[in-house]
């Protein structure tokens, strides 16, 4: 069969096809053949980490206190959305809007601290650190999956700090815990995704090299 390929090659060279060779067996290459698998992970964590919003938080004086009750403590839960629907909704574009959602929240956290800074000097300092290097990894340009994964990473690791600091109090409820649990697996998620990015196999090329014939060699 004639391959169409064979016309661009340049004149005075010749297709010539590698010699197959038997592959030995061993472990898959993460990343290779079966990347993304974080995905599962990710998503069922982001979106358990979201839906902890509505649920019973810490007890309150009269009944328990919801997590959209307090707009200052929402950014994880909606962290935990933006990178749920990341690793569901796989595609270009789906990366940047997410690159879009993250600098926007990052923004919203800038601004709740400086905000919560007046109301409690401690915890504001704290976020608006927080909020400042997030937007500092997600940039403010361009779009780049190591860096949502960064920022995957870093959100992982603040949510399951704060969550487990609430955890141990006396008044945490069920919605604190599940928020405990969905972050551990939304950064063991993130940690998946980014052995994945590092693992990842180069493109294959295709079994043919474009090699000069003795004639062409000679004319020169």
């Amino acid at each position: 069969m004639h391959d169409s390929g064979l016309d661009e090659l340049a004149p005075g060279t010749c297709a010539v096809d590698l010699p197959t060779m038997q592959r030995r067996r061993g472990p898959p290459v993460p990343g290779a053949g079966s990347a993304r698998r974080h995905r599962r992970l990710t998503g069922l964590s982001g979106l358990l980490l979201f839906a902890c919003m509505f649920l019973p938080a810490v007890k309150g004086c009269h009944q328990p206190v919801m997590a959209y009750e307090v707009p200052p403590f929402l950014p994880p839960y909606l962290y935990g959305l933006v990178f749920a629907l990341t690793a569901i909704v796989w595609s270009r574009r789906g990366l940047a809007l997410a690159m879009l959602a993250l600098r926007v929240l990052g923004s919203l956290v800038v601004v709740a601290s400086v905000v919560l800074v007046v109301i409690a000097p401690p915890i504001g300092v704290i976020e608006l650190m927080i909020g400042a290097l997030l937007l500092v990894t997600v940039g403010m340009f361009g779009t780049s999956e190591p860096r949502i994964v960064a920022s995957g990473v870093m959100v992982g690791v603040v949510s399951v700090v704060w969550f487990g600091c609430w955890a141990v109090t006396p008044d945490a409820l069920i919605g604190v815990y599940l928020a405990l649990v969905s972050s551990v697996g939304l950064l063991a998620g993130c940690l998946a995704w980014l052995r994945e990015l590092v693992h990842r196999s180069p493109v294959d090329m295709p079994l043919a090299v474009a090699a000069y014939d003795g004639a062409a060699r000679r004319r020169r």
